[in-house]
């Protein structure tokens, strides 16, 4: 293949996909994880219990700018995932992809059910999958040798290691290109990766800061911890790759082994651009799907790599000639990625009519949250004793968006008081990952609790914990949300009464 040159349709398309993103930034509503994510840059630190600090960093710099709402909270998202589809496009064409390929990778961010829900979704993903693209350019420009592009691949490196601890398999790749590309390993001789290697470094240092002063807890709990209770159970397997066909897309799924075989044999054959697209396609599945044996892996884990998964298949379907063999198949497949390409954006925000399903939430906080801020007034004014009552839900994502709907509220609470009144499952002595450090339950011993526990009618046993961590529960409100006629969430308010700490039975 010869480099290449963007095409009219080629921009209008990027331009589609820059504006789709910010359709669906607005579009949707806030999750729950995304809340959780926003509390992190209400409390700013070098680091985080779950993760590396990149993505609150990110919401506090565009809630400064835009407030405490959509726009601000998803800012740097869209700005992260517009970058990722103009790095995947200039890296394309930098390898010489023909203009079908290049329009495919622009179809494939959104016909990618996981790669659409990074044009919205403020969470670690977003910027980690940018920096991957990131250093997988600046390391192709810098096979001929020009220190800027190592400096560039350090950051980018650093970035993605500040973002997510998955960008560590980028120095997999990296060790491969550098073990098996001729031209990288000529650079083994020169400054430049080492240089790339110290700014990589460098750039992680906040995080290995935060780590020493609280005793690697982030690092223990990514590692020692998700195996600490982990058994051989093919459950998890099947999950794993059943949801992988679903999220990458039944077409780049099925087609995907085919492909990676196919370009395994080139790259063994001395193909340069396939011993990269192996290199950083191939390590983070293989390890996931070992991983998935014995512990759950989560779905978005493979996010990173997808840039070089899509690329896989696109070049597998044309450059083996399987295109030009199979014409009907090829103008079928295509016209099923360019409608899942459509239909998937503008379908997303039906989500808001759905009921919400455990583990998450994204619809009628705010008038939860209204309700709950009217009880908390209810108490004050019979007890006389304003800020005695903090906020508490049963799960870290249900507090996160309890937290970020009481601050959209904009009462008269002091915005310290308000944060900081807001607890998790901590209340019961059960870890409640960065919530322990904001928020110690210890702090409001003997005051009283307004509670809010969402579809309570599938968590009976809440209430038995509830009663044990105070003198006395009393149920005040049921909280239904509609829409079109449709309920979508259900929650119920409890005043509770003189809290007797995490450790009471």
């Amino acid at each position: 293949m010869t480099s290449t040159t963007p095409d009219p349709i080629e921009r209008r398309l990027f331009w589609l996909c820059v504006v789709l993103g910010a359709w669906l930034c607005v579009a949707m509503p806030v999750f729950s994880q995304e809340a959780y994510y926003w509390c992190y840059a209400q409390h700013p630190d070098l680091s985080y219990y779950d993760h590396p600090p990149m993505v609150a960093w990110w919401i506090w710099l565009g809630t400064a700018l835009l407030g405490d709402n959509v726009a601000g909270i998803r800012l740097g998202t869209w700005l992260f995932t517009s970058g990722t589809t103009w790095i995947g496009l200039i890296w394309l064409r930098r390898v010489g992809a023909e203009a079908w390929v290049r329009r495919g990778w622009l179809v494939c961010t959104f016909a990618m059910p996981l790669m659409m829900c990074t044009h919205f979704l403020t969470t670690p993903d977003p910027p980690v999958v940018f920096f991957w693209a990131a250093a997988m350019y600046a390391l192709w420009r810098s096979r001929d040798g020009g220190i800027g592009w190592w400096v560039l691949a350090g950051a980018a490196a650093g970035g993605g290691l500040l973002s997510k601890y998955a960008a560590a398999f980028l120095a997999v790749g990296g060790v491969l290109i550098l073990a098996f590309d001729p031209a990288m390993r000529r650079q083994l001789r020169r400054p430049g990766p080492y240089v790339g290697v110290l700014v990589a470094g460098a750039a992680f240092t906040p995080v290995v800061l935060w780590n020493v002063a609280n005793d690697f807890e982030s690092f223990r709990f990514q590692t020692e911890d998700r195996w600490a209770n982990s058994a051989l159970d093919l459950r998890w397997f099947g999950e794993f790759v059943g949801s992988q066909l679903g999220l990458l897309h039944p077409v780049i799924a099925l087609a995907l082994p085919f492909a990676l075989i196919w370009q395994l044999r080139r790259a063994l054959a001395g193909d340069r651009l396939a011993l990269w697209l192996i290199a950083f396609g191939l390590p983070m599945p293989l390890f996931f799907l070992v991983n998935s044996l014995f512990i759950h892996a989560k779905i978005n884990w493979l996010l990173p790599c997808n840039l070089s998964l899509a690329a896989t298949v696109l070049l597998w379907w044309r450059d083996s000639g399987r295109a030009a063999q199979r014409p009907r198949a090829d103008r079928i497949l295509t016209r099923i990625m360019v409608g899942s390409a459509i239909l998937l954006p503008l379908l997303a925000p039906v989500v808001r009519l759905l009921p919400q399903s455990a583990g998450t939430s994204w619809q009628g906080w705010g008038h939860i949250a209204e309700r709950a801020e009217f009880w908390e007034e209810e108490i004050d004014s019979q007890d006389g004793i304003a800020g005695n009552v903090f906020f508490f839900a049963s799960g870290y994502r249900d507090a996160a968006q309890l937290s970020l709907h009481l601050r959209q509220l904009a009462h008269a609470l002091p915005e310290s008081h308000e944060l900081e009144g807001v607890l998790a499952q901590n209340v019961f002595g059960q870890p409640a990952l960065e919530f322990d450090h904001w928020a110690p339950a210890e702090g409001h011993i003997g005051q009283d609790g307004i509670y809010v526990l969402l579809r309570p009618d599938r968590r009976p046993r809440e209430l038995d914990r509830l009663a044990r961590h105070f003198d006395s529960v009393e149920r005040v409100e049921r909280v239904e949300i509609e829409s079109l006629a449709w309920c979508t969430a259900v929650a119920d308010i409890y005043v509770a009464r003189r809290y007797r700490g995490p450790g009471a039975r």
